[in-house]
């Protein structure tokens, strides 16, 4: 029997999309604003009753902040692997100066078709999938056939959706979910890169107050 991954993308920050100055939100430790903190209120109601007692989430704050809501007496477990892909040099930089700086890497890597695609200094989307890939196999280890929550970022959970439906590492944008959604993916390890992912549901926001919102 597989393990279920319940993962659930951090509430708002100022850095995501539908903000004014959207932010390269890599490492930089953005808190959450003012919608991520009415979202917070509304992840609160999330229950996982039947999910293992422990929850694994980023050591970064908006990720701990949102975990800290849903915990509801689980001990929660920081997991440095589980961060956002580092963006290197322009972490934390307004999107539009990155473009203007940055031209010809911003056209790179919005074509999505290279896997070893890095910002200087940063990450490459190989690089972060491995990563991603070597942290779940160690929960789901921990946890077999058990349903665990994980709570992390974006580029984490597009990996996974990725890895699962067999999409390349540097097509980013296929699977982006939403703040505070929760996706589900079963995972069965069979060791020395065998594993087996199945996507069971994607950007689940019916939770939220707005759930058609960024």
């Amino acid at each position: 029997m597989p393990t279920t991954l319940l993962l659930v993308r951090h509430a708002h920050t100022h850095a995501n999309a539908l903000d004014a100055t959207p932010r390269m939100a890599g490492w930089t430790d953005f808190p959450l604003s003012e919608s991520g903190e009415e979202q917070l209120a509304q992840l609160a109601r999330l229950q996982f009753p039947d999910a293992a007692p422990t929850l694994y989430a980023s050591t970064l704050e908006r990720a701990r902040r949102t975990a800290e809501v849903i915990a509801h007496g689980k001990t929660i477990l920081a997991v440095r692997a589980l961060r956002e892909i580092c963006c290197g040099d322009v972490d934390g930089w307004p999107v539009a100066r990155v473009e203007q700086q940055h031209r010809e890497l911003w056209e790179r890597n919005l074509s999505q078709d290279d896997d070893d695609f890095r910002w200087p200094g940063g990450e490459s989307y190989r690089e972060l999938r491995q990563r991603v890939l070597r942290a779940i196999r160690g929960i789901a280890s921990r946890h077999p056939e058990e349903r665990v929550v994980v709570v992390t970022h974006t580029g984490v959970i597009a990996q996974l959706a990725g890895y699962a439906t067999g999409v390349r590492p540097a097509a980013w944008e296929r699977w982006r979910p939403g703040n505070g959604s929760v996706t589900t993916i079963e995972w069965t390890g069979g060791g020395g890169g065998s594993d087996a992912a199945r996507l069971i549901d994607f950007d689940c926001r019916v939770h939220l107050a707005h759930p058609h919102g960024g």
